[in-house]
């Protein structure tokens, strides 16, 4: 694997004659505020640049203040041309991207702070210390001294506000806080941003919470919360994907409980599918190691993957895994 520096990314980016940006499918604030900050500096540094989301759902409604969302492409996987650095990031898994019907011939870097990383890119910056991957490209935009204004900067706030669940996870390090008040002193608005992501919720999301705590079980002695929605539901409140982000930390702060997991339901043409999200409460429970088996990925402490077949077995399986792992 051929890692790479903070300064060599900083030194290379206004070098590049075309890129590619994007992150993982079901994006997060992390996903979507580093997709808007590079965006938005290849912008400044007069690069040619397209950005790309994998998937068709609505990006959530929470970061639709972030400029220019309506130009980054969705749905099919689009052409990269042999002269194009992909730059991936905040993506544990090439399986979740599905790397190579990119067809790069280009580099393909890769910028994540989860544990897991593959190192899948030609060229690999992971930092599993950084509390979010957006303080990794701010720590490239520093290191290449490139010009950090406002709007780049509220797209990177957004990802280690998100990630550090408002500064108050584990990973909230005394680097985040600096950088945190490095953006402010550029001009980000910390109370609108806060205002826009946790104080407008779309009636949709609101429904969907208030179905998944009504069908909220407590398994192993209290341990284990579950929660699961299928496509009727989504239906019945108005909703879609993009309007479940946040309903994972409701189950997981529960008292006693160690391990939160919610599924819903995905119907495509191909049939049904379910998306699972887990939390570990304490860190004592890896919920990682339990979403690889499923060719999922994450943190100790925040994970996630895909599996076939119904909920009730989904469920059944989980209950199984976290029971070995008390």
């Amino acid at each position: 694997m051929r890692t790479v520096s903070e300064r060599d990314l900083g030194l290379r980016l206004p070098q590049e004659r075309d890129i590619m940006i994007m992150a993982h499918e079901n994006p997060d604030g992390d996903a979507v505020g580093c997709v808007v900050a590079l965006m938005l500096m290849a912008r400044q540094l007069g690069l040619s640049h397209r950005a790309y989301l994998p998937g068709d759902t609505p990006l959530p409604a929470e970061y639709s203040f972030l400029p220019d969302l309506q130009d980054i492409m969705r749905g099919g996987f689009p052409e990269v041309h042999s002269a194009t650095s992909l730059y991936i990031m905040d993506s544990a898994a090439a399986s979740r991207l599905d790397v190579h019907r990119l067809q790069c011939a280009g580099d393909c870097i890769n910028i994540d702070h989860h544990q897991d990383n593959e190192g899948y890119g030609t060229l690999n910056l992971l930092d599993p210390t950084a509390a979010s991957t957006t303080q990794i490209l701010f720590n490239i935009f520093r290191a290449g001294d490139l010009p950090i204004d406002k709007a780049i900067g509220t797209a990177l706030y957004i990802g280690l506000v998100t990630d550090t669940g408002r500064f108050q996870y584990s990973n909230t390090t005394p680097e985040a806080h600096r950088m945190a008040a490095s953006l402010q002193e550029l001009g980000v608005d910390v109370n609108g941003v806060y205002s826009q992501l946790y104080e407008r919720t779309p009636l949709p999301k609101t429904r969907l919470l208030a179905v998944a705590l009504e069908r909220l079980s407590l398994r192993l002695g209290g341990a284990l919360a579950v929660s699961s929605l299928t496509a009727a539901h989504f239906t019945a409140a108005g909703a879609d994907e993009r309007h479940t982000e946040g309903i994972i930390d409701q189950l997981r702060r529960i008292e006693g409980v160690r391990v939160a997991a919610f599924v819903r339901e995905r119907v495509s043409d191909d049939g049904a599918q379910q998306k699972v999200s887990l939390r570990s409460t304490d860190g004592s429970v890896d919920v990682a190691s339990i979403a690889h088996l499923e060719g999922g990925g994450g943190h100790v402490r925040a994970a996630g993957f895909s599996a076939d077949g119904d909920v009730e077995s989904v469920i059944a399986w989980i209950e199984r895994e976290v029971k070995a792992r008390l």
